[in-house]
């Protein structure tokens, strides 16, 4: 998310000064002015269109969330373990981040507890809140 910001905010300043340069080259204050307006409202569309993707769609909604968790350190998350006949081992609630592996998660808790999971012999199921 951080990186689309900013390769956004790269593109709108190049668009804004392309305009710009472009309206500077006659040396007419009019054409400097529409230039300058051109580049105001195509960077007005991408920024408005990354926004509509951001808010808009699952992709967008995730890559938020990403986001949040990356920066408020974690997400709310409900972690319960099930062995192979589906009884509760034990239950993880705090905000944390999972990652996850072909055979096991790995999380650090809020007191800075590493947990490793491995779930070939049973359920894990994480909720989010």
């Amino acid at each position: 998310m951080i990186a689309n910001v900013v390769i956004i905010g790269g593109i709108v300043i190049c668009i804004i000064l392309g305009g710009l340069c472009i309206g500077a080259e006659s040396g007419d204050t009019k054409s400097i002015i529409i230039g300058l307006l051109v580049g105001i409202i195509i960077s007005t569309i991408i920024v408005g269109a990354d926004i509509w993707y951001i808010n808009g769609t699952e992709s967008g909604k995730r890559m938020k969330k990403d986001l949040e968790s990356n920066t408020n350190g974690g997400i709310e998350r409900t972690v319960k373990v099930y062995d192979i006949n589906g009884k509760l081992i034990e239950t993880y609630e705090g905000k944390f981040d999972i990652d996850y592996y072909d055979t096991h998660i790995k999380f650090d808790d809020e007191e800075g507890k590493r947990h490793i999971i491995y779930f070939t012999t049973g359920t894990i199921i994480t909720d989010e809140k």
